[in-house]
């Protein structure tokens, strides 16, 4: 498994926007702006939107501040005359405050200007940030330059590498939409992550995770769970190994819940094989099913295990055992119809006793179950 870990965001503050633009007005409200604003509003994300008749040129507002701080991707367009207002200067330097300290997300666009202009200040950018740098003092100067610096070392978007403004916004809507979602997921991560090591542990998983319809997973769902993604099989799964897990769930329901549930047989396949030697054998079951005072003869347990004895050999492997319990046709002779009703009936009972008798108890019921079915 990854060694890598997600710390918790220090000071993190309620996020109420998704996105935050910081932009020179003139270059981009009427046509780049607008654009973004209707593709995010299309998607149902929520773009911050300040007064049309605000005047972007003195020091930064409070209320842009805490608008900064409260939005999840901070979106930085680059404009000829970007650098020509000191507002938008010092909305660079606290946006990329907030990357260092808060871990937000920046998304530099570099819209009809070179990158290198922008880092060394020089072309048409240079000429305008003159404007603002020599009415401040030299040290909010080196600030700016610095920001400026630094955000051109953010992998961004330009706008002279598309040749349709269009596309080129649909694009960004996508990555900002998949960023967004990393970032839900991040969320989840740290709620579930209770003592924030950066590992999830079986014991820590079942205070959120659901599996269906409300429903609280079971010690063993859990485990499963775990299992699905847990390489190395230490028990615990990092965040890359969360997210692999959440987009199983997300892109293929059924996949997740069958792999959860291959995860459990295997469980239930251990648990019946007490020597460990990869068989189940007739006294191996007979233990498990009378361990806890029921009655079991050796002929019964004998009959149950002759039903699902495909090979012969008087013992279960996983496969048979496997097999049975995921009601799949295993046996193509004159019971086929009768062994595929059975299972399945098994398969619908097979989540429904209570964890609260325990999991030998559960293995239990599930095996005297098929032998009820089978000699009715």
């Amino acid at each position: 498994m990854a060694s890598s870990s997600l710390p918790p965001s220090p000071g993190a503050h309620i996020k109420r926007y998704d996105v935050f633009p910081s932009f020179n007005g003139p270059d981009v409200r009427k046509r780049f702006l607008s654009h973004l604003h209707h593709y995010f509003a299309c998607k149902g994300i929520k773009m911050y939107k300040d007064n049309n008749n605000m005047e972007r040129c003195h020091t930064i507002k409070r209320e842009l501040r805490q608008a900064i701080k409260e939005s999840r991707v901070l979106m930085v367009l680059l404009s000829k005359n970007y650098a020509s207002s000191s507002w938008c200067l010092d909305e660079l330097v606290e946006i990329l405050k907030c990357r260092k300290d808060k871990e937000h997300i920046v998304m530099p666009i570099f819209y009809d200007v070179d990158p290198s202009h922008v880092r060394t200040q020089s072309g048409d950018f240079g000429i305008a940030f003159e404007k603002p740098a020599k009415t401040q003092t030299e040290e909010l100067k080196q600030r700016w330059v610095e920001a400026l610096k630094r955000v051109t070392t953010i992998a961004g978007e330009h706008s002279r590498n598309w040749t349709d403004e269009a596309e080129m916004v649909q694009k960004l809507c996508t990555d900002v939409s998949t960023k967004l979602r990393v970032e839900e997921i991040k969320d989840e991560f740290r709620k579930y992550d209770v003592d924030k090591n950066g590992f999830i542990t079986a014991a820590e998983l079942p205070r959120c995770v659901l599996i269906k319809d409300g429903e609280e997973s079971t010690d063993k769902q859990v485990r499963s769970i775990i299992r699905v993604v847990d390489v190395d099989g230490d028990g615990q799964i990092n965040f890359d190994e969360f997210v692999q897990l959440m987009a199983l769930r997300m892109s293929d329901e059924k996949l997740y819940t069958d792999q959860v549930r291959v995860e459990m047989m295997k469980e239930d396949f251990r648990e019946c094989d007490v020597d460990k030697n990869g068989f189940i054998t007739p006294p191996e079951l007979r233990y498990v099913l009378t361990k806890d005072g029921e009655e079991f003869t050796d002929k019964q347990v004998r009959k149950i295990i002759r039903v699902a004895d495909v090979d012969g050999d008087g013992q279960l492997n996983y496969d048979e055992f496997f097999k049975v319990m995921m009601h799949v046709k295993w046996r193509p002779d004159d019971r086929t119809a009768r062994i595929e009703k059975i299972t399945t009936y098994v398969s619908n009972k097979l989540n429904k006793f209570s964890h609260m008798h325990g999991k030998s108890l559960i293995l239990k019921k599930k095996i005297k179950t098929i032998y009820e079915c089978l000699t009715e």
